[in-house]
């Protein structure tokens, strides 16, 4: 048993109580110097261990910080993908709400948006664990909220953040037929630029479950991020349907502008009373085939036709009756033609047709042809049938400088074939009756 004060109060120091200074009434000489080292010593063990305990608690709460920024950036990263591509409202809203899930410590999170009056806030999506958001109850997916009305809307009018620690004790909050179990609830407005376009409603089961000053600013920045992303995807939406709607108008412009080219196509080129071509696109096609055979060396006829006395037909039997005639021949010269061949109507009873890589003897035939089948034809009202004259001009068979001094040749030709009436003449340059064939009436020089 130890009677010495001193190391009775020494020992109780290091057993019983450990930290705890010696008492220094009683002692005298070397054992109170002793005892005051010993209380000086254990002064400083004492403010040691209260910087090492405050230290750690702040690096525990730095690495707690640190570790909620890197699941806001996760959750920021995983977000920025969302907007680029189309997507409908809902399904965007949905894969926010589960990323915000997924990446954070909430246990509920859904997004309200704002309509298109700006009075309510519509709910777009929410998720969590288990998901219990369900559908076909008072409170569900496309419910409306009164702006200014429960935590939400409150945070949506004050344009500032609004969290409540216990919604028991809080006459703001609103409850909600969703099945989500709700004690805390953080409600952040979706900010983009100067204008509020929703509520994000962060909620927890427990008190004050994950929430400070801290998460509450990341929030707002994960908040402001994620109407940047909604915002992006609508202006994305809009775009697409304006390049669907104008898509659309100018397909329909085009196939519009398309008929009225063929319209003015059928005005510009194609005789109204015949249906055939008409004397303009005749000379364009004509020099065409010509420069067309001199370079490749394909020779062509150009058969000009002419219907007998037609005008007595116009005076007796009038214009229509005329015009019968006329349409008559058109008919005739498309049905007997050759696909690739040019029909045309030089105007009034005269017509022209280019016969491709035909020579003269094909030219002839091809005229004996369509007078018989003319002559054959039965007009009604008429006693006698009208006759046609033909005259041809080949590419091969006579020198021609251009397509103009063809269109001469078969001119010429036609003229003596109408001298006849009901006759086919063939030009040629060419004097020495040595060279005639049995194609060639007399010969036109």
């Amino acid at each position: 048993m130890i009677d010495n004060p001193f190391l009775k109060r020494l020992s109780r120091t290091l057993s019983e109580s450990p930290g705890t200074p010696i008492r220094l009434d009683g002692l005298a000489g070397e054992e109170s110097a002793v005892a005051r080292m010993i209380n000086e010593q254990i002064m400083k063990a004492r403010k040691c261990e209260r910087i090492a305990g405050g230290s750690l608690g702040i690096l525990e709460s730095e690495e707690a910080f640190y570790e909620k920024i890197i699941r806001v950036i996760s959750a920021m990263i995983r977000m920025s993908t969302l907007g680029k591509k189309e997507r409908d409202l809902d399904t965007l809203c949905g894969d926010i709400v589960n990323i915000f899930s997924k990446e954070l410590d909430f246990d509920n999170c859904s997004i309200m948006l704002k309509d298109e009056e700006g009075n309510k806030l519509v709910l777009i999506a929410g998720s969590g664990k288990g998901d219990k958001y369900k559908r076909g109850k008072t409170w569900k997916t496309g419910t409306t909220l009164e702006a200014g009305v429960g935590v939400a809307g409150t945070a949506f009018v004050t344009e500032r953040p609004i969290f409540v620690a216990d919604v028991s004790t809080d006459d703001k909050y609103l409850e909600m037929d969703n099945d989500v179990r709700v004690t805390s609830v953080l409600a952040v407005p979706i900010k983009v630029e100067d204008e509020i376009i929703g509520v994000i409603n962060f909620s927890h089961p427990l008190y004050n479950e994950g929430y400070d000053d801290h998460m509450e600013n990341l929030m707002v920045l994960l908040s402001g991020f994620a109407g940047q992303v909604i915002t992006l995807s609508k202006l994305y939406n809009s775009l697409s349907h304006w390049n669907d709607t104008l898509k659309e108008e100018v397909d329909k412009k085009t196939t519009e502008l398309m008929r009225k080219n063929r319209q003015l196509r059928k005005i510009a080129l194609i005789d109204p009373l015949t249906g055939i071509f008409n004397r303009r696109f005749f000379f364009k096609r004509l020099e065409e085939e010509f420069l067309r055979s001199e370079r490749y060396e394909v020779q062509f006829s150009l058969l000009f036709i002419d219907i007998d006395n037609l005008k007595p037909i116009n005076d007796t039997y009038g214009h229509m009756v005329g015009d019968r005639v006329i349409k008559t021949l058109a008919k005739m010269l498309k049905q007997i033609g050759r696909q690739g061949d040019m029909a045309c109507r030089l105007g009034g009873d005269e017509f022209g047709y280019v016969l491709l890589e035909a020579d003269v003897e094909g030219a002839y035939n091809f005229a004996l042809r369509l007078q018989e089948q003319f002559v054959r034809h039965h007009f009604k009202g008429l006693k006698n049938n009208p006759t046609i004259s033909v005259g041809v001009a080949n590419t091969k068979h006579a020198k021609f400088k251009d397509h103009k001094d063809l269109y001469r040749g078969a001119d010429s030709a036609l003229y003596e074939a109408k001298l006849l009436k009901n006759a086919v003449r063939i030009y040629s340059n060419n004097m020495n009756h040595k060279n005639h064939n049995k194609f060639q009436l007399p010969l036109i020089d």
